[in-house]
């Protein structure tokens, strides 16, 4: 059993279903906060200046009530809100769905979890270490001082998670078409290496605190990619296999072809000279399903029922006989 295995059987009865759900209610309860309660709002945002000065530790935890993105005060953008949230609940929904509710958990509260405690050690070096560590400390005071308001002090980090799932999402889903202001059709691949690029701007432009959260969401995004790696190219084992199969195909078709023209002199013709007939299915000697214990296939068996087992470790198919019978692989 591997190692995520064995944290998926320790955790599992710990993470939170529709998680995707959870996420979206939060970003509407922060719009209304932001819009009709400001003052309140400004202490759920996350400042390192508050948190490691100040000791609000609290904001570790409340920033998942921010919201990614301000209305500005314009209509489209009141108008796309509801949209964009959507969008972001039906990439989670696809996500936890394709690769299960621990892992989603896992990536959301470790890219979460990673955020937090970059940002504390950022803000222990910024306000206390760096040889500007005293200018720095009482700068923010005189800033909020000037302008009013502490919001534009705060962190974007939903922006950054939200970003950071898209390009989850692309990892396993980049073929997927969506229509960019509802008329130009573009794959969601392109739109991730935009955002990558904003990403890298991001990073060279901003200061220390946007670097962390920018860092952290694409550490976070990059794990994720390589964890799914041999889920979205073929591995070297796979095109072997495919190479073996289509050899086998036109091995038997081209024996069938000679059977037919030694028996009647007729040889089989197919659209743009394939000796492979369209629509045909596996050639003799290859099976689709076969089991793991016994090794009947469905060419033995035509009523035999095979299934896969989510508990083995590997893909290994059984028969109906054995699924329920057979001893777990590790």
């Amino acid at each position: 059993m591997n190692t995520r295995n064995k944290l998926e059987n320790k955790l599992y009865k710990y993470t939170i279903p529709n998680l995707y759900l959870v996420i979206i209610v939060c970003f509407v309860i922060g719009y209304i906060i932001r819009y009709l309660i400001p003052s309140l709002y400004d202490y759920l945002l996350l400042i390192p200046y508050m948190i490691v000065v100040r000791h609000q530790f609290w904001r570790l935890f409340t920033w998942i009530l921010t919201v990614p993105y301000e209305f500005g005060g314009s209509f489209l953008s009141l108008l796309f809100l509801p949209i964009s949230l959507y969008f972001y609940y039906y990439l989670g929904r696809n996500l936890e769905s394709y690769w299960g509710r621990f892992m989603y958990n896992l990536y959301i509260f470790g890219g979460a979890i990673l955020t937090d405690i970059l940002v504390v050690l950022g803000g222990i070096y910024y306000y206390y270490i760096s040889p500007n560590a005293t200018l720095h400390m009482n700068q923010f005071p005189q800033e909020v001082a000037m302008y009013g308001d502490s919001v534009s002090a705060g962190l974007s980090v939903t922006r950054f998670m939200l970003i950071s799932i898209f390009l989850a999402f692309t990892v396993v889903g980049g073929d997927h078409v969506v229509y960019l202001y509802f008329l130009i059709p573009i794959k969601m691949k392109w739109l991730a290496y935009v955002d990558l690029a904003l990403m890298a701007y991001y990073f060279l432009a901003g200061g220390l605190f946007t670097k962390i959260v920018v860092f952290s969401s694409i550490a976070n995004y990059f794990v994720y990619a390589y964890i799914n790696r041999s889920r979205t190219k073929p591995t070297f084992k796979d095109r072997k296999r495919q190479k073996e199969f289509i050899k086998a195909k036109q091995k038997g078709y081209k024996a069938r072809r000679r059977h037919a023209s030694q028996k009647n002199g007729d040889v089989i013709n197919f659209p743009g000279g394939s000796i492979i007939p369209p629509g045909t299915g596996n050639p003799d000697g290859i099976t689709v399903h076969k089991c793991a214990v016994c090794g009947r296939t469905e060419v033995d068996s035509p009523n035999l029922e095979f299934r896969f087992c989510s508990k083995c470790n590997g893909n290994y198919e059984y028969c109906s006989e054995h699924l329920y019978t057979h001893q777990h692989i590790e």
